[in-house]
């Protein structure tokens, strides 16, 4: 019950804002190694500048929240809450997510020290990320697809270790 209140509270602060919103996703993490693939899908909703929920319906109750500067996300029983001020890591993982649904991919490419090479193609922008050097943890690269309108279609997230995530937004 905690929970689903914790949700509903923070769904409610997304309403305000002028640059929104919300959609379905599918989600597609691949397993390098194995090739196993885990497949998931929820709802999405955006509000700028720093306002994201993705709450997932397979599996039921996984989400992943941003509010400002806090992360909240429990994803197959794996939950973190943390203020990503004070944990580097975890703040460059929120922004590559949050900016690159935001359309901020110049900021993900200047925080992560990485190049960024972005191409018109019909009907959007096709833009790549690609760290300089890549940490022990986090993001070596990033894809990320945007409609005419500047909207977000698809982002894929490469990780260390070969597991890449790839998110089709409705």
């Amino acid at each position: 019950m905690k929970k689903i209140l914790v949700i509903a509270m923070l769904l409610a602060g997304f309403t305000a804002g002028a640059q929104s919103f919300e959609s379905t996703f599918q989600q597609t993490k691949t397993l390098k190694l194995t090739g196993k693939k885990i497949l998931s899908e929820g709802t999405i909703s955006y509000t700028a500048p720093d306002n994201l929920a993705m709450i997932y319906s397979k599996p039921d109750g996984d989400y992943f929240i941003v509010d400002g500067p806090l992360l909240r996300f429990d994803l197959r029983g794996i939950s973190l809450d943390v203020n990503t001020d004070n944990n580097k890591t975890v703040r460059m993982q929120r922004n590559a997510i949050l900016y690159g649904i935001a359309g901020k991919y110049g900021d993900i490419a200047k925080e992560m020290d990485a190049d960024c090479t972005v191409s018109d193609v019909k009907g959007g922008k096709h833009v790549v990320i690609k760290m300089r050097k890549p940490a022990l943890k986090g993001y070596t690269g990033m894809e990320l697809d945007y409609n005419a309108k500047g909207r977000i279609t698809r982002m894929v997230l490469e990780e260390v270790g070969g597991i890449s995530t790839e998110y089709l937004v409705k």
